[in-house]
């Protein structure tokens, strides 16, 4: 939680250094929805990244994974239904492209944990699992409605830095009810995460932007991407062994891919 908290802080720091008008910061309206929107997000954040640590102590990291991923339906779900945003009209084979990524990223996502301890007693650690996935899914969702809605070129780096300051506070809210010495690795460890996170939601929230605010494209290629990018990541830098499941879960990620933009491959190759 030191090391996260620190990137929280380095995230805001970081807003503040590459926003493009500095002086704009000071003639926002910090009462209007956006601002606390963004607070809202990141509170979500510190809730969403505990409950993740948590689940993956208590009942293994593939677990984490598979529900934080697969949280990708709530934003899919409220682009289509709530938002309608339609950026292109939708066939049986984008459909179709969705459901594979959800199968895609659980059956991508298992992995063999002998050493981890489930508390079977314990059966509120069943929870777990489902805030990750909750908390995961309403983040993604505030992302995609703020950028729709309420961002706009003149408070979308304010809208980064109040969302990171809302992750900071709130995590050292949850500090100071904690015992335990400041230890000097997490303040590296933490600069260099947040850094990274910064850019990592700056670049969503571009690339939301680039599919004209349609989660319901965006989020299943964001997120097969991700899980086949440190999957590929995971053989060849930590020679981690996949299973013959796993293979099939990428093997339907590239097909998920492509039933997801095919209309665009053939343009592509048709213009």
């Amino acid at each position: 939680m030191q090391a996260i908290v620190v990137n929280y802080i380095v995230c805001v720091l970081t807003g503040l250094i590459f926003i493009e008008n500095p002086s704009m910061l000071s003639s926002l309206d910090y009462t209007a929805a956006w601002s606390w929107t963004a607070v809202s997000i990141g509170i979500l954040l510190v809730i969403g990244f505990y409950a993740a640590s948590l689940t993956s102590q208590l009942l293994g990291v593939s677990v984490t994974s598979v529900a934080s991923k697969m949280s990708m339906m709530f934003p899919v779900l409220f682009s289509l239904f709530f938002m309608k945003i339609e950026s292109k009209t939708f066939t049986y084979l984008n459909y179709t492209g969705m459901a594979l990524a959800l199968i895609a990223i659980y059956l991508s996502s298992i992995r063999e944990n002998n050493d981890t301890k489930v508390f079977h007693s314990k059966r509120y650690l069943l929870l777990l699992p489902f805030i990750v996935f909750l908390a995961g899914g309403l983040i993604d969702i505030g992302l995609n409605y703020s950028n729709h809605r309420l961002i706009n070129a003149n408070n979308v780096g304010a809208f980064t830095v109040v969302l990171f300051a809302g992750a900071a506070f709130s995590g050292l809210l949850s500090l100071f009810f904690q015992k335990g010495k400041f230890k000097l690795k997490n303040l590296f460890g933490g600069a260099a995460l947040g850094v990274i996170n910064y850019f990592s939601l700056f670049f969503v929230l571009k690339a939301l932007t680039a599919f004209e605010n349609n989660g319901a494209v965006f989020y299943p290629i964001y997120n097969v991407g991700i899980i086949m990018v440190s999957s590929f990541a995971a053989m060849l830098i930590f020679k981690e062994r996949l299973s013959k499941i796993n293979f099939v879960g990428l093997t339907l990620a590239i097909l998920a891919l492509f039933l997801l933009s095919y209309q665009e491959v053939i343009d592509y190759f048709a213009g």
